[in-house]
């Protein structure tokens, strides 16, 4: 999206891409057609109300569009563009989809008001082929040329200036004013549905805005034409809501919905103007709903992408446009000029919502990365929001939930598509936000935090390679929603290559749903970098909480060095002695062996080494989906105290009941060598620590043992 108003099609500046079609897209069918309606039934003071619910909601929406206009370098789609530079594409599409069938149905809602006009002209006229004719020539004419379209717009300024003017100078005729009706009875529709036929009035401010990849500056021109718009029509629609109230009965305004050519100094030109403000608009439309779908296609988030985003060499979009025709054209054919309003009242409604929150999230969120020329208080996307939201379930709830349905299926089918963002999303910041508020919880949280306990693992690394053949088990001990830190001693003639093997292992483990990292660090030996590390981190978020260390890359000094740290830095420690042959064989069978508590389960509870022990067969039997065994080795005659214990153990840490119990007579070293098959033997670390020791016991299972130490952070039975 950076260098976008480079953009050799970016021709059109405030005035022609913004400020025109959008007043005359607003100025359209509702104020010939629908206000007179409007204020027979709602009274003066009921239609005003209308219109300033109206323009209030419209107006949150056209400062919240400039705030986020001027905040960004806008890309082609309008709203698709703002919400997807904010959210990311899968918000955008969802929230596109509507907004382009809202402006593909508006060319239908324009020509059903073009066709009453011509009707009342000419009313012997067939309707259908009235309809047909004005949607064969303003599809042919958008064909032709893009542009065609919008220079069209002075001459039906013109012609909706003198209509105006007529209206205005009807207080010249013969025919007396009266006093307005300043209540209405609401006698042919209640207020919502009154509200819900006028409110498609106000969705124009969307046509200037869908043409952002056309503009020379949006970040200029899109507050600035919008708004003025948004005025200019807000005024003619309050003067001519009294002039309606003052002019003509509120029985004729409700079953003559052009009781305004009646009413007039000279009406053909009130029905010159509404036919030309209907075309306009309609062309309008057939200009703006193609572009937000070419932003569509261009970004694969519809079907046949590749062929909808071609455009012409003039920079008309014909084949979204052939597509866009089909839909208003459906729409023709099945729904009245009323049914259509209220469909796109539902669909703007949605879209503006969207657009009211992105905004609000961004000021709550308060990054400096948010910093527009145009800044709006935090009250009016609120209002904005909350307004477009209640008012679209309330009005019309069946449609309302539909289309919600629809934009959170979009949102869901795309997540899962997989569609990447190319750009920094605010999602970012609202993961940073929410990550500020979880440190300053933390920081105010003392003592040891059991039941929140998640295995944070930091790996020292002298060879990346080496710990490929591991990654499953520290997969299985970093499962339930814990991290991994590699650190490594890098030599400075070797710190690129290292680094590089570090990267290639950290990205591995978030393959699997990890949260890794690494980090190199130039001290003299492993022990030094880890004691270093633990004291960096003391202060973080998630500060790590287990030493895993490979036996096999790990010389005796080494090894008793950083069992030492352990014991300093209160962290577990996990020693891993890998067998030469087997590895960590099919993942299927797990023993852990528990030593023999004579004093009982009561006693043995935080004291013995059986935290780490039970939590990690607990990880591992999820991860691997293995069978998990309790074994023990007692003396004649303790076989039934034994028993007893694990099963206490089993239920007292909650451990599946598919866990297995054994229960083993004899000798710990006879024992050993007759033990049953298992791909991982989990042994609490003897102590002292032996190095040889844990190498014989490999030997002597003839497969790969993880030997492990508690520290004071976690609890089995928490």
């Amino acid at each position: 999206m950076v260098g976008a108003e480079a953009d050799p099609q970016r021709t059109l500046g405030t005035y022609l891409g913004v400020f025109r079609p959008t007043l005359l897209t607003i100025l359209g069918i509702v104020l010939y057609l629908r206000e007179g309606w409007v204020i027979g039934n709602a009274g003066l003071l009921g239609g005003l109300a209308i219109i300033t619910l109206t323009f209030l909601i419209t107006g949150a929406t056209a400062l919240s569009l400039g705030s986020v206009a001027t905040n960004t370098r806008m890309g082609a789609g309008g709203a698709f563009a703002l919400v997807s530079s904010a959210l990311g594409l899968e918000a955008g599409g969802a929230i596109g989809l509507p907004l382009y069938l809202a402006q593909a149905l508006s060319v239908a809602f324009y020509m059903h008001g073009f066709a009453e006009a011509w009707i009342y002209l000419f009313p012997h006229h067939s309707h259908a082929l009235v309809l047909l004719g004005v949607f064969t020539l303003g599809t042919g004419l958008s064909l032709v040329s893009e542009k065609l379209a919008l220079r069209s717009h002075f001459i039906v300024l013109i012609a909706v200036v003198v209509a105006l003017a007529s209206m205005g100078a009807g207080v010249l005729n013969p025919a007396p004013l009266h006093a307005p009706q300043l209540v209405g009875e609401f006698q042919q529709a209640d207020f919502w549905e009154v509200f819900g036929v006028f409110f498609p009035a106000g969705t124009g401010i969307m046509v200037g805005v869908s043409m952002s990849g056309k503009l020379k500056n949006p970040r200029r021109s899109i507050p600035l034409g919008v708004l003025g718009a948004w005025a200019v029509a807000f005024v003619v629609y309050a003067i001519a809501a009294i002039w309606y109230s003052t002019s003509i009965s509120p029985e004729t305004l409700r079953n003559d919905h052009l009781a305004a050519v009646g009413a007039a100094y000279f009406g053909p030109v009130v029905l010159v103007g509404l036919m030309a403000s209907c075309f306009s608009a309609m062309m309008g439309s057939l200009v703006a709903a193609p572009n937000v779908l070419i932003a569509l296609a261009q970004n694969r988030l519809v079907p046949a992408s590749g062929w909808l985003k071609k455009q012409s060499r003039s920079g008309t979009p014909r084949n979204a446009l052939v597509v866009t025709a089909a839909i208003a054209g459906v729409a023709l054919a099945c729904v009245d000029l009323n049914g259509v309003a209220r469909i796109i009242t539902v669909f703007f409604l949605l879209t503006y919502a969207v657009i009211d929150i992105v905004v609000l999230v961004e000021q709550l969120l308060g990054m400096i990365s948010f910093r527009p020329t145009l800044r709006v208080p935090v009250v009016v996307p609120i209002v904005g929001a909350a307004a477009t939201l209640g008012i679209m379930i309330h009005a019309e709830p069946t449609l309302a939930m539909t289309s919600l349905v629809g934009v959170v299926t979009a949102y869901i089918f795309y997540v899962k598509r997989d569609v990447e963002t190319p750009w920094e999303t605010v999602r970012s910041g609202m993961v940073v936000a929410l990550a500020r508020w979880v440190a300053r919880a933390v920081q105010q949280t003392e003592g040891p935090q059991y039941r929140a306990w998640r295995p944070d693992l930091l790996v020292p690394v002298t060879d990346a390679a080496k710990l490929e053949g591991q990654f499953r088990l520290v997969e299985g001990l970093a499962h339930a929603g814990g991290s991994v830190r590699l650190v490594a001693v890098v030599p400075p003639e070797g710190r690129q290559k290292i680094a590089a093997d570090l990267e290639d292992a950290v990205l591995d483990l978030r393959s699997r749903g990890l949260v890794a990292d690494h980090a190199e660090v130039g001290v003299s030996n492993l022990v030094t970098a880890v004691d270093e590390g633990l004291s960096f981190l003391q202060g973080a978020i998630v500060r790590p909480n287990l030493l895993y260390v490979d036996a096999s890359t790990t010389d005796r000094d080494t090894l008793l060095g950083l069992e030492g740290v352990a014991r300093r830095e209160d962290v577990g420690l996990a020693v891993f002695c890998r067998h030469p042959d087997a590895g960590l064989g099919r993942e299927k069978r797990v023993t852990v062996w528990i030593r023999d508590q004579e004093a009982g389960l009561a006693t043995a509870v935080g004291k013995s080494n059986l935290d780490l022990l039970l939590l990690f067969s607990l990880l591992l039997g999820r991860c691997w989906q293995a069978e998990v065994t309790l074994a023990t080795i007692t003396s004649p005659g303790r076989e039934e105290a034994a028993r007893a214990l694990l099963e206490a153990l089993r239920a007292e840490a909650r451990l599946p009941r598919a866990t297995l119990r054994k229960v083993i007579v004899g000798d710990f070293e006879q024992v050993l060598a007759d033990a049953p098959r298992a791909d991982l033997h989990l042994f609490g670390l003897p102590s002292p620590l032996d190095p040889d020791r844990l190498c014989q016991m490999v030997e002597r299972l003839d497969a790969s043992c993880l030997f492990v130490r508690d520290s004071s952070q976690e609890s089995a039975f928490a």
